[in-house]
């Protein structure tokens, strides 16, 4: 696997430079974070899972840092449904229909980087239950300490790891997923609390930011030789040699289009395109 490291010892000898006296660490996480950028703006956008514990009567939950849209929105507490978008500045008229009622929300939509579910509050929080004994990182099976009232199915939260579950006996969970939706597997001690998921999220996300050597690259690895031929197009044109910078981009171009033609373009649903947005962070 890749490594930012090992990306940058080739960008270096590429542009003549081995020692870093021109292209410093700090430069190039500079120019691959922006090539990540683009990259995932052009050809594969990045998608996560944000799993939301609900808690009675409350409407507002905060989005992940680096949410740039929602794309669903799923409730499992007492049905299963599909929450319905509302833009923003029609959501006082959503509210206005059942005000301070308690039930099934039905709709959402996103204010000050906070998701809104409505017009009804939920009425319960999320179930929880107290689990029994220690969990390892590798077990796929999962105690509780009581006879639990959770779904036959599903995912729960323990600490901060989220797990999926897919069969319930007694109290025993099994055919656990562990580390799920961009958490990590861990050890847990016995006693600890294991709370229901309720309202599961898909969004659009930024890819992580590159600022370390040891760091992996968000887009898949077949394409980190794209991402090298991005910063060495920026290097180039850093150093003023346009005829290579030329060279470089070409390359680049005809990368994304190759590569479109195997992921495709993935659609936003009509609700914002990463490109759309007034101040990118990539500068661009």
């Amino acid at each position: 696997m890749a490594t930012t490291g090992s990306m940058m010892t080739s960008i270096r000898k590429i542009l003549g430079d081995p020692n870093g006296d021109f292209a410093n660490d700090n430069t190039i996480y500079d120019w691959l974070n922006r090539g990540q950028g683009q990259f995932c703006q052009n050809v594969l956008a990045l998608d996560e899972i944000h799993d939301y514990p609900i808690v009675a009567k409350q409407s507002r939950y905060d989005l992940p840092s680096t949410c740039i849209i929602p794309i669903w929105i799923q409730w499992y507490q007492s049905r299963v449904a599909k929450l319905e978008y509302t833009p923003p500045n029609l959501w006082a008229r959503v509210e206005e229909r059942n005000p301070s009622a308690t039930g099934t929300p039905d709709r959402y939509t996103v204010i000050r980087n906070q998701l809104l579910l409505g017009p009804q509050v939920p009425t319960t929080s999320s179930k929880t239950h107290l689990g029994s004994g220690a969990m390892t990182t590798a077990n796929t099976t999962i105690s509780l300490a009581t006879t639990p009232i959770f779904r036959s199915k599903g995912f729960i939260k323990v600490d901060s790891e989220v797990i999926e579950y897919t069969a319930l006996a007694t109290t025993t969970m099994t055919g656990c997923a562990r580390g799920l939706h961009g958490t990590t597997a861990a050890t847990h001690a016995s006693g600890v609390t294991v709370t229901q998921i309720d309202l599961q999220m898909l969004y659009r996300r930024t890819p992580a930011v590159i600022a370390a050597t040891s760091t992996v690259p968000d887009i898949p690895l077949v394409y980190h030789d794209h991402l090298e031929m991005y910063a060495l197009y920026l290097g180039w044109l850093a150093r003023g040699d346009s005829e290579k910078a030329k060279a470089a981009f070409e390359l680049v171009t005809q990368g994304e289009k190759d590569a479109k033609k195997i992921v495709g373009r993935r659609s936003m649903d009509g609700l914002l395109k990463i490109q759309e947005r007034k101040h990118s962070w990539y500068g661009w």
